[in-house]
């Protein structure tokens, strides 16, 4: 795989693992709640950033207005029309060059008076709109400073003559400090919206830990390790997830009620319909006629098809926990056919490990296993072989593959699959119902397993089973 394809597959892929995230209830919890976090604390800071500098600002206006008040309070016009101030403005940042804070006081026509801090910059005044009401605004100032300006017109008494006043500070330090403001406050923010998602995650986590618990009872239940939910029992549960459990239990006991009431159904009609089998076959065995010899046949259909819906309703299907041993399971079928098997000598060879088990019930593995073995042990000239082995790599779960040869005459590649029908015998001098593999083939089933025909090592025919393993 070329390295544009590995990149394109790992997307895909994160892709997927993304799309599957924000479509879990855990997902839009926290996405949901991390999204409005974000915008409340995004509106918050914007809030706080505003009210900050509204508030920095008006104390800088009312310092520019209370030395506006000052100058205006020291200011006179002397007899000779001089304009003066009776007492000087003691305040040294006025007196040092380009300090940031200034102030100047203008009429039309003449010079105006400034501080010794504006050196040989002068402030823009406008005489040709009065105003007698303290305004303020933006203004530029010696050595590329923004100033924030303070101004108005004033009539001194000593003389009819308008005043022009202004009063600046740099915006330099103000604007650091609401910067620095700004940049601690979003930092806080940040480490808030953080420490907020951190919590929310172990928020959701705890609070759907019930949830994930209730998912594995649950598998327990289908795999069989577990009858019912345990946080019932347990009282590991919330009080508002209890009458989710009840429920669940509730319905887990109705399907085994059903179950088991539907299995004793299934066997009550099979054995009330076996005595009437078995007088209507007496009554016509031996019958030449063709009309016996229909009932002889129709009536071995239907004791075929009784007898393999009485085995599948005997099916449990489901994992027993700690796993059924197969060994020794093994062991025990194979001293069962070579009893049954009698005056016939079987050389029988069992090769499966100790510790592989099987995920079901015992009941199950005996049906199916039994049947396979019966029918090779039938069919066999003198020798049986069960190879075991347990298959993890590659596999959803792990699996057993059970594989029992006979030496036997064999079954051609075109009529093994016909052996799964009910009630097919290829030969029916051999005694039995034809209902082996069907039965095989309908437990391998329940189970998520299969089975498969093949030819045999031993020259016979092969039957290889896959069943879940513990």
């Amino acid at each position: 795989m070329s390295k544009g394809a590995q990149k394109g597959h790992e997307a895909a892929r994160s892709a997927g693992r993304v799309s599957r995230f924000t479509a879990s209830l855990a997902g839009r919890l926290l996405i949901s709640a991390v999204v409005w976090s974000s915008v409340a604390l995004v509106v918050g800071g914007v809030v706080l950033s505003f009210a900050f500098r509204s508030y920095v600002l008006s104390d800088v206006d009312k310092r520019l207005e209370i030395l506006l008040d000052t100058l205006v309070g020291i200011s006179e016009v002397a007899p000779s029309g001089e304009f003066r101030f009776n007492q000087p403005l003691a305040d040294q940042r006025f007196m040092t060059p380009y300090s940031g804070w200034y102030w100047q006081v203008s009429e039309a026509s003449m010079d105006p008076e400034r501080s010794r801090s504006l050196w040989d910059f002068a402030l823009n005044s406008d005489h040709e709109q009065r105003s007698f009401a303290l305004r303020y605004s933006i203004a530029n100032g010696p050595d590329g400073q923004v100033l924030r300006l303070a101004e108005h017109d004033i009539i001194l008494p000593e003389a009819d003559r308008v005043f022009h006043y202004q009063v600046a500070t740099d915006m330099a330090e103000v604007q650091a400090a609401i910067d620095r403001f700004n940049w601690l406050l979003f930092s806080a923010l940040a480490l808030i919206l953080a420490t907020v998602t951190l919590a929310l995650v172990l928020q959701v986590s705890y609070g759907l830990r019930p949830l994930r618990q209730i998912r594995r009872d649950l598998a327990d239940v289908r795999a069989g390790r577990s009858a019912r939910l345990k946080g019932a029992d347990e009282s590991r549960m919330p009080e508002d997830l209890m009458p989710l459990v009840d429920e669940i239990n509730g319905l887990i006991d109705q399907n085994d009620k059903l179950l088991q009431r539907a299995r004793t159904h299934v066997g009550n009609l099979a054995h009330a319909l076996k005595t009437p089998l078995s007088i209507i076959q007496n009554a016509v065995d031996g019958g030449e006629d063709d009309e016996s010899r229909l009932i002889a046949r129709q009536t071995k259909d239907i004791r075929v098809h009784v007898d393999h819906h009485l085995k599948r309703a005997r099916i449990a299907g489901g994992g027993t926990g700690p796993g059924l041993p197969v060994a020794e399971r093994l062991e025990k079928l194979v001293r069962a056919v070579r009893v049954i098997a009698g005056d016939k000598k079987i050389e029988t060879q069992v090769n499966c490990p100790p510790d592989i088990s099987f995920d079901g019930e015992k009941e199950d593995f005996d049906e199916l296993v039994g049947n396979i073995v019966d029918n090779a042990a039938k069919w066999a000239a003198s020798a049986v072989s069960l190879d075991v082995v347990r298959l993890d790599q590659g596999l959803r779960r792990p699996m057993l593959e059970i594989r029992v040869e006979d030496d036997g005459p064999g079954v051609p590649a075109d009529e093994r699959e016909a052996l799964f029908d009910r009630g097919t015998r290829l030969d029916e001098q051999v005694p039995g119902t034809g209902l082996g593999l069907a039965i095989v083939r309908d437990i391998a089933d329940m189970y998520g397993g299969n089975v498969e025909l093949s030819t045999a090592g031993l020259g016979g025919l092969a039957v290889i089973i896959m069943l879940p393993a513990k």
